[in-house]
């Protein structure tokens, strides 16, 4: 396993730590500034891990970050939409 390999993974695992800061109670689903970090800590390890695949263009690859890309926007205005309405 080299750096850069170890590097990404802490990455991803720091990421999946901040991400469990969702939460699930009366109020529904929910999260804080923690949940967005863990998001996109794990957004740019997933680019890490696939930067080769990335620079060559594959289609599969550019789909699957195009799609986990929409989510973490999607939860980033939910997030903001809760804030402003509480």
């Amino acid at each position: 396993m080299n750096k850069k390999q170890l590097l990404f993974g802490l990455l991803f695992g720091l990421g999946l730590f901040f991400t469990a800061s969702y939460s699930i109670d009366n109020r529904g689903f929910h999260s804080g500034i923690y949940g967005v970090i863990g998001c996109l800590l794990m957004l740019s390890a997933y680019c890490g891990f696939n930067w080769d695949k990335l620079k060559a263009h594959d289609h599969h690859t550019w789909l699957i970050l195009g799609w986990v890309t929409g989510i973490t926007i999607l939860i980033v205005i939910l997030d903001i939409a809760e804030a402003v309405l509480a």
